[in-house]
């Protein structure tokens, strides 16, 4: 059995991790702009094109997380660091999926019309204004919650690289290159 993920199930977490930071960093900061001004337009817009580059990645990143094995964690976890890992997982991808498709249709409920990458999306919702402002709402609320989630799963990993010295991290890291010596 491989020690490390795949290659393609590395590069799809870190494109993802990127992705999903960036989006929270863009919100979390837009604020410091001035309210309708072009940059702090340019930092929502970018806000929904990670979101949305998210969602595209979320499909791949579900059949690699269903078809693949993963490697195991040497030493092994205790049950209960299973059971949360687990629960945390499925709590991440849950909001990789509702969040950019709460998103997309608050932003179309308020009679916006995004685009990925220049691309128009699909309709899913008439305009109205209602429902637009309370799916920005359950976004927002599931927006902290997934920022307190990246947190909890980097500082899982740093406690398990750092402390209990397991190949929690370095499962995701992939192979280390061999010295030039």
């Amino acid at each position: 059995m491989p020690s490390h993920f795949r290659p393609w199930h590395r590069y799809l977490h870190w494109i993802t991790a990127i992705c999903v930071i960036s989006a929270l960093i863009l919100v979390e900061t837009h604020d410091f702009a001035p309210d309708g001004s072009a940059l702090h337009k340019d930092m929502m817009a970018a806000h929904m094109q990670f979101g949305l580059a998210v969602l595209l990645l979320f499909i791949p990143r579900l059949l690699l997380r269903v078809t693949s094995t993963k490697p195991p964690v040497e030493p092994p976890l205790p049950t209960w660091q299973k059971a949360l890992s687990g629960l945390t997982h499925l709590a991440l991808y849950g909001l990789m999926l509702a969040l950019p498709v709460l998103g997309l249709v608050a932003t179309q409920a308020l009679g916006h019309g995004p685009s990925l990458f220049g691309l128009p999306m699909p309709t899913l919702v008439t305009p109205d204004k209602s429902l637009g402002h309370t799916l920005i709402s359950l976004h927002r609320t599931l927006g902290n919650i997934i920022l307190w989630l990246v947190v909890l799963h980097v500082a899982a990993a740093l406690w398990h690289h750092f402390f209990r010295h397991d190949t929690t991290l370095r499962r995701m890291l992939g192979p280390r290159r061999k010295d030039a010596s």
